[in-house]
């Protein structure tokens, strides 16, 4: 049994990049800049065929089962759950060679399975239910530090029930070594080729394909993120960092299969939210690691615009609630859709995805992951106990929410223009409940959040009219009726704003319950 160590990436390669050839060449240019790096190329092809039972036996213990065929000789694999962060995957895995090209579960370990698993009747059930053929070119690297790396670049398909989708991924497996000598080859990669960490096997995909399924990702506003109980300052940290990293690609995953504003907003969001995490934490993590911060508002200010195109689709869509209205003016409509054509299109985004920086970004957050200890150690203290963890948490949330409290206070009624401008405030405070809430009880903090929430909402929807004021008013002639409708929309939810402004400010604070 050996556990793998790798981490997947996927090729955009609608340039038609030699691919091959552009590994070979950064290779031998790393093998001439040091006399003790040599590589050896390889091309195989693979056939593969994955089994399970049809009602997902092996699926549902987390147990990949596939046979191989390559050069006359057939292998069969079992992989066991693992685990997988920021593209960095990690399974037990058992080979075991065959003479058929049908799987026979007892020459496996008897540990592999559960507990009274009757591997007899297992067996009688499992069928092939996809395969996934690809051409494989390997480059085993052997360093003077006694490191070894195979990275291999798979070109093929993945097929099943009559559909096919395709693989064009590299994977770097860490034969013997440091995990940081794989790290040191895929900034290298960044360099060359346009890449994106990939979270899902071959074996995820086929699923898929198989169940004839497309996972939507929910779209709910600010998660929580997950905290053990009895955590430390350090662990809340790392735990914010490998919830925001898994979302974030998770997202990425998503827009990439169906680009869409909404998807593109929760991928700002969770970048917002590891930001916000960097800011709470910044006297208990390492001075070094705050370039990471800059990072995460780099490309949150690349992204800046996503709100305003949400507002621009949200007023021309044809199922949206202002579209009718809207029709009343000719000009107002086609001025409305020439200004939503002007945001930039999925491929550049797609472009910024693939980006050397982007997956630096990524690289540099596992890092910090997997170097628990460094984090731990720098956020110790003699009183790093859960009662100074509650303490922590607790600071945060009262200094953001008497922040907010503040600024919505200070009017009986509020304008439209200073509801848009404590946004900011309001989103600082959500986020702060974001990092923390989960460390309090789940009732008080729902009925907290909750008219806060819709605050957040009802703002996002006073900006959308707010653009559709400001563009009515460059119209050459506005129509009476429109326009009065418009103030009527901004009254009414201004009413509402009203109401929950009043519920909100009257709940006592989950934490301090």
């Amino acid at each position: 049994m050996a556990t793998e160590i790798e981490l997947k990436f996927l090729v955009n390669n609608e340039q038609n990049i030699e691919i091959k050839d552009e590994i070979t060449k950064l290779l031998l240019s790393k093998k001439t800049a040091s006399d003790n790096l040599t590589f050896v190329q390889l091309t195989r092809d693979l056939s593969n065929c994955y089994f399970d039972t049809p009602d997902k036996i092996l699926r549902k213990q987390d147990i990949g089962l596939r046979v191989r065929a390559s050069e006359g000789a057939i292998e069969q694999t079992i992989k066991t759950a693992g685990k997988v962060v920021g593209g960095l995957h990690q399974r037990p895995e058992y080979n075991v060679s065959i003479k058929n090209s049908f799987p026979d579960l007892s020459l496996f370990p008897d540990k592999i399975w559960q507990k009274n698993q009757n591997v007899d009747e297992l067996q009688s059930k499992i069928v092939s239910i996809f395969n996934t053929d690809f051409c494989r070119t390997t480059w085993t690297i052997s360093a003077g530090n006694h490191s070894e790396i195979e990275l291999a670049y798979d070109q093929g398909t993945i097929e099943s029930n009559g559909q096919i989708t395709e693989i064009c991924e590299i994977e770097l497996e860490l034969v013997q070594g440091e995990v940081n000598d794989l790290f040191e080859l895929a900034e290298a990669l960044f360099e060359i080729l346009p890449l994106r960490p990939g979270i899902k096997s071959k074996a995820a995909r086929g699923y898929a394909l198989w169940q004839n399924i497309h996972i939507k990702i929910a779209l709910t506003p600010l998660e929580l993120i997950p905290l053990k109980s009895n955590c430390n300052i350090g662990q809340v940290f790392t735990s914010g960092l490998s919830f925001g990293l898994q979302q974030l690609q998770s997202f990425i995953d998503a827009y990439i299969s169906t680009p869409s504003l909404a998807y593109l907003e929760k991928i700002t969001e969770v970048l917002a939210l590891l930001r916000h995490g960097f800011w709470l934490f910044e006297q208990h993590i390492p001075v070094e690691l705050k370039q990471i911060r800059d990072e995460l508002s780099h490309f949150i200010k690349l992204l800046t615009w996503v709100d305003s195109a949400l507002y621009f689709q949200e007023l021309t869509t044809k199922t949206g609630n202002y579209r009718k209205k809207i029709e009343m003016s000719e000009q107002l409509f086609s001025q409305l859709k020439l200004e939503k054509a002007l945001f930039p299109h999925a491929e550049q985004v797609i472009e910024i995805i693939y980006s050397k920086r982007f997956n630096q970004l990524q690289i540099s957050l596992l890092k910090l992951l997997l170097d628990e200890d460094k984090l731990e150690s720098s956020s110790a203290t003699e009183n790093n106990s859960e009662q100074s963890v509650l303490a922590f948490a607790q600071n945060w949330l009262d200094t953001h929410l008497s922040n907010l409290v503040s600024a919505l206070s200070n009017s009986k009624n509020l304008t439209t223009e200073q509801y848009l401008s404590h946004n900011t405030l309001l989103i600082r405070s959500l986020l702060t409940g974001s990092w923390f809430g989960d460390l309090f009880d789940k009732t008080e903090r729902l009925e907290f959040r909750h008219p806060w929430l819709d605050i957040k909402q009802g703002i996002s929807e006073l900006n959308t009219l707010w653009i559709l004021q400001q563009q009515l008013q460059t119209l050459n002639e506005v129509p009476k009726k429109l326009l009065n409708w418009q103030n009527s929309k901004v009254e009414n939810l201004l009413i509402a704003l009203e109401h929950s402004r009043s519920m909100a400010l009257s709940l006592a604070p989950y934490w301090r319950a």
